[in-house]
C-alpha cells in the first residue's frame, strides 16, 4: 500500500497534466517515448519503473528533452558527489546517525492545489558540532527516492521547523554545502517549490537567508519566507494535511516519521540495488557531459576557486 494516498487516483493525474496544458494520452505518450529513450543509453542503468519515468516528466513540467537531461543527471552526479552518495543506504549507521538531527516528513494527503506538504524539522541535540550537512542531505534524498517510486504532485510547500536550530547547526553549513544541495536538487531532482515557510526561526537565521537568497534562482528566493512562529505559515494550509502537532488533522509529525521509516524498509529491496548502481562514462553521449552534470560539475569548481 502507497504512503500516499492518492498515488493510483487516475483524476490526480489527469489533473496535474492538465495543469500543463496536456492530455492523459499525450502524457502516455511522452512516458513511451522516455522509456524507449532510456533503453538506447548504454551508461545508464536500466532500472527505472513506469513511475519514476512519470515523475521525472512532471518535474520537468512534461518536458521530454528536460526530463531525458534529468534521468541522465539522476545518474551520473551520484559518482560526481561521494561526500553526499558514499554511505547513503538508509539502513547504514551514517544515515541512522543523520536521522538523530533531522527528520524529513512528506504529508500523505495532497493539498487542494496538487502540491504535497513536505515537512522538514531540526531536532534537538546537545552537540549540534557533530551534525554532518550532507549525511543529512543524503537521508533528504532517500525520502525523494521513495517519493518517485510512489508519489504524483505537482510540487510542493516545505514547512522547515527552525525551533531547536543552534548556532552550532550554522557552523556546520558552509556556502560550499549549499551550493552542493542546490546543484544536485537543480540538476537532477528539481521539484516546483510552491513556497518554503521558515517556522519556529530565531533571529541569527537571518544572515544564513540572505546567503541562500543570493546563491539560488530568484524565483525561489522569493518564495522562502520567515516566520518566527506557526500559525502565520500555517493558517492557510489545509487542515487534513498538516500533523497534528501543527494545527492540523493529521498524525503529528513523529507518527509520520515512524510509518515512513516503515516505507523505507519495505524499499530495502531497491536501495540495496542502488548501492550497485554505476555509469560507464566511456558510453556517456558528449551532449550530457558538456550541458549536464560534467560541465556543470566543473563549473561549481571553477565558482569555488574563484
Amino acid at each position: 500500500m502507497s504512503y500516499f494516498r492518492e498515488s493510483a487516483d487516475l483524476k490526480v493525474k489527469e489533473d496535474i497534466i492538465r495543469l500543463h496544458g496536456k492530455t492523459l494520452e499525450e502524457f502516455n505518450g511522452y512516458v513511451e517515448i522516455l522509456k524507449t529513450w532510456i533503453t538506447t543509453q548504454p551508461h545508464l542503468p536500466q532500472v527505472l519503473t513506469h513511475r519514476q519515468v512519470e515523475c521525472f516528466l512532471v518535474m520537468t513540467k512534461i518536458n521530454v528533452d528536460k526530463a531525458r537531461s534529468k534521468i541522465d543527471m539522476y545518474f551520473s552526479i551520484r559518482s560526481r558527489f561521494p561526500d553526499v552518495f558514499l554511505n547513503s543506504h538508509p539502513f547504514c549507521d551514517r544515515m541512522k546517525q543523520a536521522q538523530e538531527f533531522i527528520c524529513f516528513v512528506p504529508a500523505p494527503k495532497l493539498c487542494g492545489d496538487l502540491n504535497r506538504l513536505f515537512l522538514i524539522k531540526i531536532k534537538p541535540v546537545e552537540d549540534p558540532m557533530q551534525m554532518d550537512p550532507y549525511a543529512c542531505f543524503a537521508l533528504l534524498l532517500n525520502v525523494v527516492d521513495v517519493r518517485l517510486l510512489e508519489d504524483m504532485c505537482n510540487g510542493h510547500t516545505v514547512i522547515f521547523d527552525m525551533a531547536h536550530l543552534k548556532i552550532g547547526h550554522l557552523l556546520r553549513v558552509t556556502p560550499t554545502f549549499i551550493r552542493t544541495m542546490f546543484l544536485i536538487g537543480e540538476r537532477s531532482l528539481t521539484t516546483r517549490v510552491a513556497a518554503l515557510h521558515i517556522i519556529n526561526a530565531p533571529s541569527f537565521i537571518d544572515q544564513t537567508v540572505l546567503l541562500v537568497k543570493s546563491i539560488v534562482k530568484a524565483k525561489l528566493g522569493e518564495r522562502i519566507i520567515v516566520h518566527k512562529g506557526v500559525e502565520s505559515a500555517t493558517k492557510f494550509l489545509d487542515k487534513d494535511t498538516l500533523p497534528k502537532d501543527y494545527g492540523g488533522n493529521e498524525k503529528t509529525l513523529e507518527e509520520l516519521e515512524d510509518v515512513f521509516m516503515g516505507k523505507l524498509e519495505y524499499y530495502k529491496g531497491f536501495f540495496d540495488e542502488r548501492e550497485r548502481w554505476e555509469v560507464n562514462e566511456n558510453f556517456m553521449p558528449e551532449k550530457y557531459k558538456d550541458e549536464g552534470v560534467f560541465g556543470a560539475f566543473g563549473n561549481f569548481q571553477k565558482l569555488e576557486v574563484d
